[in-house]
């Protein structure tokens, strides 16, 4: 456990200094506009919202915990497809879950996956409550600079959803521009970990 421990310790240290070193080569030689395209915009702009009217009723709609505004977008999405699953990743209370969906969503469609401490579990623990077959789909609802971790995390599950992005567009640019890097690291010690296959997931269409 201690040798794993230092192991895992060593690849994030590697992670994090090869995300700094990178960063710090933009910050030299790109504008600051151009530099948050690279690291912001590149994450936000990687997947767009799939047509709902040529997939038809989803089996399901997965949130992840992190901004109201995924359980708020989750909440309007399972109003709008009454028989849709409805499955939360997030440590709350089923009252806690309504009051974030917003109301008008009937308590015996919604799952709780309360146990995941990161990204990686929340792909797995819903996976194991979901059970999806090769006919089902589902929409994963996060955080556009969040989707690329994600859906490559769903992915490595065997659980290849559909990415629904959430835009965070009242955040700060630097907030953003924050939450951008700890995604680039993260994507970074994933892919080192062995818990994506690629560094980068390739859009359900390419």
């Amino acid at each position: 456990m201690v040798r794993y421990a230092m192991i895992k310790a060593g690849i994030f240290l590697f992670a994090a200094t090869a995300l700094a070193a990178s960063v710090g080569a933009l910050m030299v030689t790109a504008t600051p506009g151009r530099l948050d395209r690279m690291v912001v915009a590149t994450l936000e702009n990687r997947f767009s919202r799939p047509d709902l009217t040529s997939l038809g009723t989803p089996t399901g709609i997965i949130a992840l915990a992190g901004d109201d505004a995924r359980f708020k977008e989750a909440g309007r999405l399972a109003r709008l497809y009454p028989d849709a699953r409805v499955l939360l990743s997030d440590k709350t209370t089923m009252a806690g879950a309504l009051a974030q969906l917003g109301g008008g969503v009937d308590p015996a469609r919604i799952e709780l996956e309360t146990k995941s401490r990161n990204t990686y579990e929340d792909a797995r623990f819903c996976a194991n409550l979901a059970k999806p077959t090769a006919q089902q789909w589902w929409l994963l609802v996060t955080s556009a600079v969040h989707m690329s971790r994600a859906l490559a995390s769903f992915r490595a599950a065997g659980f290849d959803v559909e990415p629904w992005p959430v835009y965070d567009d009242g955040l700060p640019a630097t907030v953003k521009f924050t939450q951008a890097i700890h995604e680039w690291l993260g994507l970074l010690v994933y892919r080192a970990l062995g818990r994506t296959d690629r560094l980068l997931p390739k859009s359900p269409a390419a």
